[in-house]
C-alpha cells in the first residue's frame, strides 16, 4: 500500500478545513444585507477569492478521488467509491462557474451579462442539488457497512448524511461552514493514522 497518498489525501483535508470556512464566511459577510446583489457584483469582478474558490474546489476533488480509491482498494465498497466520484464530478461542475466570473470580469458579453448570471445562479444550486444527492448515496451505502467501518468513518458517515441534509434546506446550509471543516479534519486524522492501512473485506 502506498501510504503516501493517503497522507497527501490528509493534508489536502486539512487545507481544505482550513481554506473553506474563510471563503465562505467572507462570502456571506458580503451577502449578508443584500444577497442577489452582492452575487450578482461578484461575478462582475475578478479578485483572490476567486482564485481561493478554485483551490477549495480542487482540493475538495483530490480528497474525493482519494477516499474513494480507499474504499474500492482498502474496503471493497464499489458503490461508495462511485458515489464519491459522482460528488467530486458535481463539485467540479460547481466549481467550474468560476469560469463565468473570468468571461464577465473581463467585460465580455455585456449585452447578455445579466442573462448569464440568472442562467449560473440557477446552475450552481442544481449542481449543489446533485452533490447533495450524491452525498446521501454515499452516506446511506456506508451505513449500510456501517460494522465494518472503522471508527473515523462512522462518525464521518453520519456527520456528512447530515451536512447533506442541512444543504438541501439552502437556509440551515450555514451550519456546514463549521460543520464540514470539523469532518475535514476527521477524515484528515483517518488519512495520516494507521487506522486507513486496516483492510476490510
Amino acid at each position: 500500500m502506498d501510504n503516501t497518498k493517503y497522507k497527501l489525501a490528509g493534508i489536502a483535508a486539512i487545507t481544505l478545513a482550513v481554506l473553506f470556512p474563510i471563503y465562505w464566511i467572507a462570502t456571506f459577510g458580503f451577502i449578508i444585507d443584500n444577497a442577489e446583489m452582492a452575487f450578482r457584483a461578484d461575478f462582475l469582478e475578478l479578485s483572490g477569492w476567486d482564485i481561493l474558490f478554485v483551490a477549495i474546489g480542487a482540493l475538495e476533488i483530490y480528497v474525493y478521488f482519494s477516499l474513494s480509491k480507499y474504499f474500492r482498494d482498502q474496503i471493497g465498497g464499489g458503490l461508495i467509491a462511485n458515489m464519491l466520484l459522482a460528488m467530486a464530478f458535481s463539485v467540479a461542475l460547481f466549481h467550474s462557474t468560476v469560469a463565468v466570473d473570468i468571461l464577465l470580469g473581463l467585460g465580455l458579453f455585456p449585452s447578455i451579462t445579466e442573462t448569464i448570471i440568472d442562467v449560473t445562479l440557477v446552475a450552481g444550486i442544481v449542481f449543489l442539488f446533485l452533490y447533495c444527492f450524491a452525498l446521501i448515496g454515499m452516506c446511506s451505502a456506508m451505513l449500510a457497512r456501517f460494522i465494518a467501518l472503522p471508527t473515523t468513518l462512522k462518525l464521518f458517515a453520519v456527520g456528512m448524511l447530515i451536512a447533506a441534509v442541512l444543504q438541501l434546506t439552502l437556509v440551515l446550509a450555514v451550519v456546514n461552514i463549521v460543520l464540514f471543516p470539523a469532518l475535514m479534519l476527521l477524515l484528515a486524522y483517518h488519512f495520516l493514522t494507521d487506522e486507513h492501512a486496516v483492510e476490510v473485506v
